[in-house]
């Protein structure tokens, strides 16, 4: 499970209302970051999204604590949250979410905002998801309940296993020296 992640936005504290009523959840501060904001989906497991000014990055802190002592302060080792003065303008980081809402008030929700937003059907219809660019320049790709039941359904390691059984051949040769059990056999444990 991804417990939260965070992204760099022009208006953070428009995203985070946004993505807080895509999910249902609740907008609160981001100390660690000055106008900043944490989005938590209220969904029992703390899923979150920080969400920062554009430019905002992190990077490790000096030195390392006493690997003895799990209890010492480790504010001066940890990582930092720094102003960078480059921003780009798309990034390869993007979020998948699921939401409780359908289709069409997801793309009403992206529409009010003035965001692209596009029904996707990845791999030629495998799965469907809602293509939405936050702030036109972040891509959060949000999924409805059957949506989402169709993605867990193809990510099941059975399913990923027939499905890439090739490619896995190729990439990933099973070597002689190492006995291979039949398929039939069963282990639990």
């Amino acid at each position: 499970m991804i417990n939260h992640i965070s992204i760099a936005v022009n208006e953070p504290e428009r995203v985070a209302n946004f993505l807080a009523e895509i999910w249902d959840g609740r907008v609160y501060p981001f100390p660690p970051v000055p106008g900043g904001y944490f989005v938590i989906a209220d969904d029992g497991k703390g899923t979150a999204v920080e969400i920062t000014p554009a430019g905002t990055i992190l990077v490790p802190g000096e030195g390392l604590p006493d690997e003895s002592d799990l209890e010492a302060s480790t504010e001066e080792h940890e990582a930092q949250f720094i102003k960078s003065e480059f921003v780009p303008r798309y990034v390869a980081t993007h979020l998948n979410i699921n939401t409780q809402k359908s289709i069409e008030e997801i793309r009403e929700i992206a529409k009010r905002e003035d965001w692209r937003v596009l029904v996707c059907n990845r791999g030629g219809g495998l799965f469907q998801l809602v293509e939405v660019w936050l702030e036109n320049s972040f891509m959060l790709e949000v999924m409805t309940p059957e949506q989402t039941q169709r993605y867990v359904e193809i990510t099941d390691p059975a399913f990923m296993e027939a499905a890439f059984a090739d490619a896995l051949s190729q990439s990933h040769p099973v070597r002689p020296e190492i006995p291979t059990l039949p398929a039939e056999l069963n282990l639990i444990g």
